[in-house]
């Protein structure tokens, strides 16, 4: 039986809340982490190799890898919206030595939007720190014949169905981009699902795909290039990266917003100190003034929260993303 909108919103408050009880101290151990890392560690990424999730998770890597004198490897596991990644986490044993690079895809919206989910977020991972919020920009390959979001849906609803949009899989921010385009707009796309942001990326420049949700920092190089083009900024304001770009709400979509996060995270039952020692790291690395000029260059807006924050964060995101696809 199809739950409602309150009901969905009830349910994910209640079981994100976990995060918070964990954070309090009352799920967590008091094992000391002294020593640690004693050798490298595996930083899981959801998306594809050359992508923008994965050009900013080597970058943050490489910066922790020198703070704890330890290599810091970054592995991809494409696939499945992100559950395949985080999967693999879940299952890693609980010791600090593989670590989760996860969107707000498989981490807020698959929770909401799929039935069948192997994993349950607030109950097998402890989140650790907000990186960063990413920029994102809705592209298109040059040659589609709209050059704006109005021109876009005007074109969709005199062509229902045949425009393409691709999107990462299930759950994903670039699935509910197209969903929240078609239910604001009255249209009707053709969602076509990729294992990564590259390869969709390859498809529109090469014109098999008519256009897609990506990082700002991924846009950049191709639209100078004219590879691609852009319709609009994928948030209620403009993207640092194209301030010449107008954004979604400027569209005529305000409730529009998919732009996106960027967190670690670690399996359930991760020492606390191990938690902590990992945030402080990441928030080390974020206010290093080169990394910080590294990630708004490449439209992120850096953050580095504690993991409190970053669980009273995924709360509130995950009610708000729960009222955009009412």
């Amino acid at each position: 039986m199809k739950k409602s909108g309150i009901t969905l919103l009830t349910d994910v408050s209640r079981v994100l809340s976990v995060f918070l009880l964990f954070l309090t101290g009352l799920l967590c151990s008091s094992v000391s982490a002294q020593g640690y890392p004693e050798r490298p560690i595996e930083m899981t990424v959801s998306y594809s190799a050359g992508g923008g999730t994965d050009v900013i998770a080597r970058i943050v890597a490489e910066a922790m890898s020198k703070l704890l004198g330890q290599q810091v490897i970054v592995v991809n596991r494409p696939g499945a919206g992100g559950a395949i990644s985080v999967m693999h986490v879940v299952r890693s044993k609980p010791d600090g030595y593989s670590i989760g690079w996860f969107t707000g895809g498989p981490i807020i919206l698959a929770p909401i939007t799929e039935k069948n989910l192997q994993y349950k977020v607030s109950k097998d991972l402890i989140p650790v720190s907000l990186v960063q919020t990413t920029d994102q920009v809705l592209a298109a390959r040059p040659g589609l014949k709209a050059d704006t979001v109005p021109e876009l849906i005007s074109l969709a609803k005199s062509h229902p169905g045949d425009i393409t949009m691709g999107h990462t899989g299930n759950g994903t921010a670039q699935l509910l981009a197209a969903q929240m385009l078609e239910k604001q707009g009255g249209i009707a796309l053709n969602k076509i699902p990729y294992k990564g942001e590259a390869n969709m990326l390859t498809d529109m420049m090469g014109g098999r795909l008519d256009m897609g949700l990506i990082t700002a920092s991924s846009a950049e190089p191709l639209v100078q290039s004219g590879k691609i083009k852009l319709l609009a900024s994928g948030g209620a304001v403009r993207a640092h990266l194209f301030p010449k770009t107008p954004s979604m709400a400027e569209s005529g979509f305000p409730k529009f917003d998919a732009n996106s996060i960027m967190g670690i995270f670690v399996p359930a039952g991760t020492p606390k100190a191990v938690v902590e020692k990992l945030a402080s790291v990441a928030r080390q690395v974020v206010q290093m003034p080169e990394i910080r000029e590294k990630l708004q260059s490449r439209g992120g807006q850096p953050v580095g929260s504690t993991p409190q924050e970053f669980g009273a964060y995924l709360v509130q995101s995950s009610e708000q993303a729960e009222k955009m696809l009412k």
